[in-house]
């Protein structure tokens, strides 16, 4: 008897009624221990079966490039909630330096009609500029604004000072909530199809997503680690994602 618990699935046809003969479809080879197959593996669907070396190699490929996907769509999911705020806040200062005729050293660079223009920008306008600085990866590849040499924004920059105004708590409109929920759902399923590849303990497979884990958190989650200086205007932005600590979806 072999040590190893091993379970093939062997999805066979049923009997051919008119010759006597049987029609038997392609083995699946799957394991419950840690084990090296190549040939015949099956992953997720019978569909997804190896049944070649370079298949095999295709999906070690596709489960490198579906986690460092995951690692991307988590910091995509970050990042629009940083734009968001960020945006809301604009809208918010711009409205009360209109209204109150508030002006100081970095607000003056903007005129009254330009103060009243961004006040009054609709919130869908503000979630779809959101939406397009964090689809443009700007915010990635603008390392003068990561080594906090310049603003990426001259308006954000003349509206950077908040002390004189109110605080005030930023929640997402409906069509944001919902953007942000669809974000979520996309983050959390991929996860748990990581988890049951992960599940079928094919050492090339977990390897794979590893390595893919490694790649796609070195690429895509290079942040500033503080700040220097409490009246600094880069001081990060808390929003709603850093709040997720009990939330974690699985393998993210």
């Amino acid at each position: 008897m072999s040590s190893a618990i091993e379970m093939v699935g062997n999805f066979q046809g049923k009997m051919s009624m008119g010759g006597g003969g049987s029609s038997k479809e392609p083995v699946c080879k799957i394991s419950m221990l840690w084990n090296w197959y190549t040939i015949d593996t099956c992953f997720i669907a019978q569909s997804w079966r190896n049944d070649t070396k370079g298949k095999f190699a295709g999906s070690c490929i596709g489960c490198f490039a579906l986690v460092v996907i995951a690692q991307w769509l988590n910091r995509i999911s970050r990042q629009f909630d940083i734009e968001l705020v960020k945006r809301h806040k604009m809208r918010y200062l711009a409205r009360y330096m209109a209204s109150n005729n508030v002006h100081d050293e970095s607000s003056s660079e903007l005129s009254q009609q330009e103060l009243e223009l961004i006040g009054s920008e609709p919130a869908w306008k503000a979630t779809l500029i959101a939406l397009k600085i964090t689809l443009s990866h700007t915010w990635y590849f603008n390392f003068l604004g990561r080594n906090g040499d310049s603003f990426e924004d001259p308006v954000e920059k003349a509206l950077s000072c908040c002390s004189t105004v109110p605080a005030l708590e930023i929640y997402p409109t409906f069509f944001e909530h919902f953007l942000r929920a669809w974000i979520f759902v996309l983050q959390w399923g991929l996860s748990y199809i990581i988890m049951l590849l992960f599940m079928y303990y094919n050492g090339y497979i977990i390897i794979s997503c590893l390595i893919g884990a490694l790649f796609g958190r070195f690429l895509f989650n290079y942040e500033p680690l503080g700040t220097c200086g409490s009246g600094s205007p880069f001081s990060k932005t808390v929003v709603a994602h850093d709040k997720e600590e009990n939330d974690r979806k699985c393998c993210i």
